[in-house]
């Protein structure tokens, strides 16, 4: 009888010993692999404090995202190649250092769908060069383009419908010019309606080209990219000067 005591005992000693060593029993078995799909995107691609600066609603705050310091940064990590279309011949500024610049004058920032956000505006004093930041928040990893609309010098000023211009796109990843993103291209038209309503310029877009991430430039229809959706209007608002500034 005194042997099953001690039997029982050392029983329930054992049994709770392995408990106190065991505090989860589901550490038992090794945990399931996580979703690739669900996995939380690196600090270069955590975008999200962007949409606070579409508020307040209509414009948002374009010149605080422009000084931003994530901004600037997500910049230069997403648009590292030169450019030609602005500053003296050969300069090939860096594309990163010229878009705030095509932002500021008029600048604004809106949201479409809770994915789409968009930053436009223009060279200050010189909305012949205007620029439109689209971003798709909705990936994880996001999609950016922006697109710069420069006067060409060669045939009419600025102050004159039929003057031309020229379309820019830049992506931060390799793109195909025949499967643009439909919201893309529709931000970009729509971008010509917003212009018209307000009586700044909207450009004719003469030639249109895709820069891919390398710089290699490849032409592209500019209906295509969502351009010349509207008649061509001058700029009622402020006098336009017929230079490159």
């Amino acid at each position: 009888m005194r042997k099953a005591l001690h039997l029982a005992a050392l029983t329930i000693l054992t049994a709770t010993t392995l408990r106190a060593q065991v505090s989860d029993p589901n550490k038992l078995i090794a945990p399931p692999p996580r979703n690739p799909a669900l996995q939380r995107p690196s600090p270069a691609d955590n975008l999200q404090y962007l949409w606070q600066f579409t508020h307040p609603a209509p414009l948002g705050e374009a010149n605080n995202l422009r000084v931003d310091a994530r901004f600037q940064s997500f910049l230069r990590d997403a648009f590292p190649q030169h450019q030609s279309m602005w500053g003296p011949p050969n300069s090939h500024e860096p594309l990163a250092t010229i878009i705030p610049l095509f932002l500021t004058q008029y600048g604004a920032v809106t949201a479409a769908d809770n994915r789409y956000l968009t930053v436009d505006g223009c060279v200050p004093s010189f909305c012949a060069a205007s620029g439109l930041l689209w971003i798709d928040l909705g990936r994880p990893h996001p999609l950016a383009v922006f697109a710069a609309v420069n006067w060409n010098p060669e045939a009419h000023t600025t102050d004159q419908p039929a003057a031309d211009y020229n379309l820019w796109l830049f992506a931060n990843r390799q793109l195909s010019p025949d499967e643009l993103p439909l919201a893309l291209t529709q931000a970009i038209a729509h971008w010509n309606i917003r212009l018209a309503t307000a009586h700044r310029l909207v450009p004719h877009i003469a030639h249109a080209l895709l820069v891919e991430p390398d710089g290699t430039p490849v032409a592209l229809n500019p209906e295509q990219a969502g351009a010349n959706t509207l008649p061509p209007q001058p700029d009622t608002t402020t006098p336009q000067h017929a230079e490159n500034q």
